[in-house]
């Protein structure tokens, strides 16, 4: 079954979308499928997802207003893009690509955002593990979510909970989470442009008082 689903989906899902700040050329390269699949542990992969995510969390909220050398010291690998106030390090995770990024105004760091864009699909729905386990997570530790939405922009696929990681996918289903602390604005979103992209960011409230 997981063959006959990756020769359908296969063909559909090349490219990656830009990062947020990066120029084009700073997107992983196209994915590519191999049929059969990597056989994955999925409860093991969901935990390094969610370690990664909050341990990110904590590296932002450690260094607000801090320089960036700071960053650097505290981030492990090389930055792949370190100018014009931003540093952006390119890894993977499972063969899936992430992009882990910082910015800063006046050497400050004012916002930082963490990209975990698919590669290998492993599992129909396994973004959307991804994602519920990490909103569970941050409602854990910062409460309910301000935001909290699940919009469906074509439902073909609603009525089919196995296929919902489908109509991520190919962008008729995505999810927005967000949280305001006490620092600042944590946005959670899933969406999908013929792949699946699970976006964090934590944004200071010091940016919005200095645009």
């Amino acid at each position: 079954m997981r063959h006959l689903i990756g020769l359908m989906l296969g063909v559909m899902l090349t490219g990656f979308p830009p990062f947020a700040w990066a120029n084009p050329e700073d997107a992983p390269e196209a994915p590519t499928f191999t049929v059969p699949f990597d056989e994955e542990d999925e409860a093991t992969l969901q935990a390094e997802v969610t370690r990664q995510v909050l341990t990110f969390l904590q590296t932002v909220q450690a260094h607000w207003g801090q320089q960036p050398e700071a960053l650097r010291l505290s981030v492990a690998g090389r930055a792949e893009r370190d100018e014009e106030g931003k540093l952006i390090y390119r890894r993977n995770l499972s063969d899936h690509g992430v992009l882990e990024g910082y910015e800063f105004r006046h050497e400050s760091l004012i916002r930082g955002q963490y990209i975990l864009l698919q590669r290998p699909l492993n599992g129909l729905n396994e973004f959307i593990g991804y994602y519920l386990t990490l909103k569970e997570r941050l409602t854990a530790t910062y409460g309910s979510p301000t935001n909290d939405q699940t919009v469906w922009d074509n439902d073909l696929y609603q009525p089919v909970p196995d296929y919902w990681g489908v109509a991520v996918l190919i962008g008729h289903l995505h999810y927005h989470a967000s949280w305001e602390t006490e620092d600042g604005t944590i946005t959670l979103e899933l969406t999908g442009n013929r792949h699946s992209r699970l976006f964090l960011e934590y944004r200071n409230h010091r940016e919005g008082a200095n645009t």
